[in-house]
């Protein structure tokens, strides 16, 4: 029975043009690429970075770790390997979503739309730039798969093993990767509106859905606070600090981090939001019904930006930091809308057919304009990459060059910074974490002059009189006057 059921998926075409849509839009990663992260990744103590992977809460991304290293994965093989699960659980996703919504939504091409903007939504392209986007990818999956057993909770099928198949997707999905497990309760929102007949019905549909989402995130909570001691679970909170930090970080995010072009999300938001009320408008004659739709929009819509922005929020005031990985549920606001909409049907047909039409519409405008962006990101994203292998491996040339002529060993390196340090290179899309070049951080800049040359250089502190020196260089890119030779020491000043 589970053969054919394998095979049934296999043979449907849908499939196969879900993982075209994938590799159209995200199919360039197939190439090593390092984000500052992967540089520690590749170059750490495996013990240490399987560590910082438990320390972080996410198991399951610790263990394929470890797995990649008892294995003795190259890094290339390892990004691959990686890559192949993001590409297969992205496109499973989506297939999966898509078979949810078509029971409600009988438009093909919308439905398939729809779960298209929600799994490849503006902020999935930096889940793809880790050298762990295939577990990143996974914990999607997962939470797509715990909605399939909400939903058949709500309509009545074996509640109590969909609640536990639910929750146990959830806990896979929370130990893989927390900063997108919000999507579970973004979509179940939607599914609540629609099977719950009055408010008592909604409260208690509710608590089931928080108990899903709650379980496992104070599970992987509870396990990372008694077994390690981190920035999860420590450090100090300024309230005014953090309220600003949320309210400027929030304020990016609503402008997609600048991913998209500038109000571009939020202009389709509002024209979305006007199809709804139109719809709703239309669609009831009591105004009564008319209000608690309203409503209900507001819920939809409310409890995707909460439920996005409360679990950053809710860290020390340090640890605040909005990005597209870990806000990546708001993304797929826009997709939430429009499923919203698709599932008040309009008795007038015709209508129906012009709000069909108009949904279809943004979505295609959306992913037109995504495209264009993603690609102009994807192009320097790897431009980056060329550049800091090609800065990398020249000053591995200098470092041979002077111990060939001094016949000294060069064993340590000290990182400098100039008078206005760049955090990429001129010309290249960046913002947040996207497209950070490896010298702008301390975890990255030393691990990567060692990756691109062979090199065990070890990390020491400043000389006191080099740093007065270069603190009043100001260089824009890579110059040998940033590197300076001292006994077995390479001083080297980032731009």
């Amino acid at each position: 029975m589970k053969e054919n059921k394998i095979a049934k998926i296999l043979k449907d075409n849908k499939l196969y043009i879900f993982l075209l849509i994938t590799m159209t839009f995200l199919g360039i990663f197939i190439k090593m690429n390092y984000a500052t992260d992967t540089y520690s990744v590749i170059s750490d103590i495996p013990r240490a970075r399987f560590n910082h992977f438990m320390l972080s809460g996410r198991f399951v991304t610790a263990i394929w770790y470890g797995i990649m290293c008892v294995l003795k994965c190259s890094p290339d093989m390892m990004s691959l390997i990686s890559y192949i699960i993001a590409i297969i659980t992205t496109t499973l996703a989506l297939y999966k979503l898509y078979n949810i919504i078509s029971k409600d939504v009988k438009n093909s091409a919308l439905a398939i739309l729809i779960s298209i903007i929600i799994i490849i939504n503006p902020f999935s392209i930096e889940l793809f730039m880790y050298i762990e986007r295939g577990i990143m990818m996974l914990a999607i999956l997962m939470c797509i798969c715990a909605l399939e057993c909400f939903v058949k909770f709500l309509e009545g099928e074996n509640k109590k093993k969909q609640i536990l198949l639910a929750i146990i997707f959830m806990i896979i999905a929370t130990f893989s990767y927390q900063g997108v497990v919000a999507l579970f309760v973004a979509l179940s929102a939607v599914y609540i509106i629609k099977y719950s007949s009055n408010f008592k019905e909604f409260i208690i549909n509710n608590i089931v859905m928080f108990m899903c989402y709650g379980i496992p995130a104070v599970l992987n909570l509870g396990i990372v606070r008694i077994f390690f001691s981190n920035d999860r679970v420590s450090g100090n909170i300024i309230i005014t600090e953090s309220i600003k930090k949320i309210l400027s970080g929030s304020a990016k995010m609503l402008n997609t981090y600048s991913i998209l072009p500038n109000r571009f999300f939020e202009i389709l938001i509002l024209v979305t939001l006007v199809l709804v009320l139109i719809s709703i408008i239309v669609k009831n004659t009591k105004i009564t019904v008319k209000i608690i739709k309203i409503l209900s929009l507001i819920y939809v819509t409310a409890i995707t930006l909460c439920i996005t922005v409360l679990p950053v929020a809710m860290q020390d005031t340090a640890s605040i930091w909005f990005v597209a990985r870990s806000t990546y549920t708001f993304a797929s606001i826009l997709g939430i809308i429009i499923l919203f909409i698709a599932l008040e049907k309009l008795e007038n047909i015709q209508l129906q057919k012009v709000l069909n039409i108009a949904m279809i519409a943004i979505t295609v405008i959306l992913l037109i304009v995504q495209y264009k962006r993603f690609n102009t990101i994807e192009l320097d994203f790897y431009n980056k990459c060329y550049m800091e292998k090609s800065n990398s491996i020249e000053i591995g040339k200098m470092i041979e060059s002077y111990e060939k002529a001094m016949g000294i060993k060069v064993e340590n390196i000290s990182i400098y910074k100039d008078k206005n340090p760049q955090y990429t290179y001129n010309g290249l899309f960046a913002v947040g974490d996207f497209n950070i070049m490896g010298f702008a951080t301390d975890w990255s800049d030393a691990n990567m002059i060692n990756y691109f040359n062979n090199l065990k250089l070890k990390k020491v502190e400043n000389n006191a009189e080099i740093q007065e020196y270069f603190s009043d260089k100001d260089w824009d890119s890579f110059n040998e006057a940033e590197v300076i030779f001292e006994g077995n020491t390479i001083h080297f000043c980032r731009f």
